[in-house]
């Protein structure tokens, strides 16, 4: 059984490979990411949104239920979690993303007041989760 610190450091971890793909997908696609930073800010937040409720969703099936298995994640943690990991993978390519919002509008949530406690709260998380997936140079 995963404390939640761990369950946060996983979250986290997925995505920023999911993030990292993403990168990876606009690049292969050549997408305009200026033209189409409004689709790929809904995107993220869809990922983020559709991350959470499928784990809330597998945390009350039959399996996780009939072994004991419970969730402590919440939304706003998670949603925090998703959008750094996004801004994070994304703020390395500063070439390709500083042309758009996208970075800005990422940054611009995470700088919420209402985030500013999730920020210090997540520091080891996001230390911790940063260790355990490689390098980000891509």
């Amino acid at each position: 059984m995963n404390g939640l610190h761990t369950a946060h450091v996983n979250v986290y971890q997925s995505f920023i490979i999911a993030a990292t793909k993403m990168h990876h997908y606009i690049m292969s696609w050549g997408l305009d990411i200026v033209k189409n930073q409004k689709f790929l800010n809904n995107v993220i937040r869809h990922v983020i949104r559709y991350t959470y409720t499928a784990i809330r969703h597998q945390s009350c099936n039959k399996v996780a239920r009939d072994s004991g298995g419970v969730c402590d994640l919440q939304t706003c943690p998670v949603s925090w979690l998703g959008m750094h990991a996004f801004y994070t993978v994304f703020s390395k390519k500063p070439n390709v993303y500083d042309g758009s919002t996208l970075l800005t509008s990422l940054q611009f949530q995470l700088s919420l007041h209402r985030n500013k406690l999730l920020k210090r709260r997540f520091k080891k998380v996001v230390k911790e989760g940063l260790k355990g997936v490689p390098a980000l140079d891509f």
